[in-house]
């Protein structure tokens, strides 16, 4: 039998962000647990908690049906509205032409900005320091709701990081906040700069034994 190596991750987010549980059957009774211990003291989330409780909840559901293995969400109150962001996790096959940083930057779409205020899209390759060269793309798209009741536009930045020839992993940042589009970008960049990849060699397993790990295996 010969050692197997498991792929991790480890993620930094602020302090006043939401970390979801995405797991279908214990999201609902944790979320409701994890809103209610947080925004106690926070008058001006307090009020809102069940509208709270029931977005988060919603992008918990999301995140696990788009096959995210971690969310993290933040809160912003403007006026009578909760509006939320994400970045979640997940692990996606590659593009056509395989998982080298250039030939995904190449694949990614671009969109110049119309005078209008539309969509648009850039894209990138930028360092972060506990990764190395990935590529990116950010902009202003409109994403189609999972119920196909229609699509809401919003702020995103994809950074995709090569694990192997078959995974990459992408950590999704977004928000329907586009009007705060220059320092939600600042945001979502400092966060996915904290990520980190783990690389920890498994013993050889007994066959007749069951094992588990964490990460992306």
């Amino acid at each position: 039998m010969s050692a197997t190596t498991t792929i991790g991750f480890s993620l930094s987010v602020p302090d006043s962000w939401f970390e979801l549980d995405v797991k279908r059957a214990s999201r609902d009774a944790n979320i409701k647990l994890l809103v209610e211990s947080r925004v106690r003291d926070q008058s001006e989330l307090w009020e809102h908690r069940t509208a709270l409780i029931k977005l988060l909840r919603r992008q918990a559901r999301e995140a696990a049906e788009s096959g995210a293995i971690y969310c993290a969400c933040f809160v912003m109150v403007l006026e009578e509205s909760v509006i939320p962001g994400a970045v979640t996790v997940s692990i996606i096959p590659p593009p056509p032409g395989g998982t080298a940083v250039d030939v995904i930057a190449e694949q990614l779409p671009t969109r110049e900005p119309s005078e209008d205020g539309g969509t648009w899209t850039s894209r990138s390759v930028v360092h972060l320091d506990g990764v190395g060269r990935v590529p990116r793309s950010e902009g202003v798209i409109d994403v189609e709701l999972p119920d196909g009741s229609g699509t809401v536009r919003s702020l995103i930045m994809h950074t995709f990081v090569p694990l192997d020839s078959e995974r990459v992993l992408l950590v999704a940042a977004g928000s329907p906040a586009i009007d705060l589009a220059e320092p939600l970008l600042e945001l979502f960049d400092a966060v996915t700069g904290t990520l980190s990849l783990v690389s920890t060699p498994l013993a050889p397993r007994d066959p007749r034994t069951r094992t588990a790990s964490r990460g992306t295996r």
